[in-house]
C-alpha cells in the first residue's frame, strides 16, 4: 500500500563516513516503519582538502572508529582493508560518485551510497578511488561510459557544492544526521548516530509538535 508523503526526512551522510555504515539499517527501518516520510540523502562532505592520501595520524583514528562502531552497533567491518589501502583523505570523489549515480537514475542513490559503504567497509576497495566508482557503477546496471564522463563533469561537482550548502543551511556539522521537515519547520532527529528506539522518539515528538496525527493502529509505533 503506497502512503502519502507528509514530510521530508533528509538523511546527511557521506560514503567514507564510518558511523554512517553503523547508522544504515536505522535508516532502513525507518522507511520500513514511516512510509509516509520521504527519505532524502544529502551529500554532506565529511572531509575536503586536497586529493593527497590519509596521514598516518587519520588513518590510526578511523581504524579506532572502525573498532569502536562495530561494538556499539554490530554493524560488521573488514579491517584488513588497512593493510592494503591508504585511501585519499578528502571524501569529496566519493561523495561525486554517488552524486553522477544519482544524476543518471535517482532510484539508484541509495543503492549506490550502500555500494559504496560495503566496498569500503566489507570488499575491502579503496573507495576514493575512480576505479571502485566505475566498478560499483557497472555492477549497478548504469551505463558505464554515460557514468564516466559524468563523475569529472562540472555538472556533478555543483550538485555536490549545491548538497554543501544545504549542509550548511541546515546547520549540519556532523555525521551522520538527520533532520525532519513537517509543514516547513525542521526537527533535528539525530545528531550522529542514534539506535532505532531514539530516533523512533524523535519522531513522534515532532509530529506531536507538529499536530500531524498519522497513526495505523495495527503498530504501537505511534503511542
Amino acid at each position: 500500500m503506497d502512503h502519502e508523503k507528509i514530510g521530508i526526512l533528509h538523511y546527511f551522510g557521506d560514503p567514507m563516513c564510518s558511523w554512517c555504515w553503523g547508522i544504515k539499517p536505522v535508516l532502513e527501518q525507518l522507511d520500513l516503519e514511516y512510509p509516509e516520510l520521504q527519505r532524502v540523502t544529502v551529500m554532506g562532505g565529511l572531509r575536503g582538502g586536497e586529493e593527497v592520501p590519509m596521514n598516518d595520524a587519520l588513518a590510526h583514528m578511523i581504524q579506532d572508529a572502525w573498532r569502536r562502531i562495530e561494538e556499539s552497533t554490530g554493524q560488521h567491518f573488514e579491517h584488513g582493508f588497512w593493510e592494503k589501502h591508504r585511501p585519499l583523505a578528502t571524501t569529496w570523489p566519493a561523495c561525486r560518485a554517488v552524486i553522477a549515480a544519482r544524476s543518471m537514475d535517482p532510484a539508484l542513490e541509495w543503492p549506490f551510497m550502500v555500494a559504496m559503504f560495503k566496498a569500503y567497509f566489507l570488499r575491502e576497495l579503496d573507495p576514493s578511488l575512480r576505479e571502485t566508482h566505475i566498478r560499483i557503477a557497472g555492477e549497478l546496471g548504469l551505463e558505464v561510459e554515460i557514468y564516466q564522463r559524468l563523475l569529472g563533469s562540472p555538472e556533478v561537482a555543483d550538485a555536490l557544492e549545491k548538497d554543501l550548502e544545504k549542509t550548511r543551511a541546515f546547520g549540519i556539522n556532523g555525521f551522520p544526521s538527520v533532520v525532519l521537515t513537517l509543514k516547513d519547520e525542521n526537527y533535528l532527529i539525530s545528531p550522529g548516530y542514534q539506535p532505532i528506539d531514539e530516533m523512533r522518539r524523535a519522531i513522534n515528538t515532532a509530529y506531536k509538535d507538529a499536530g500531524v496525527e498519522f497513526t495505523r493502529p495495527e503498530s504501537g509505533l505511534y503511542s
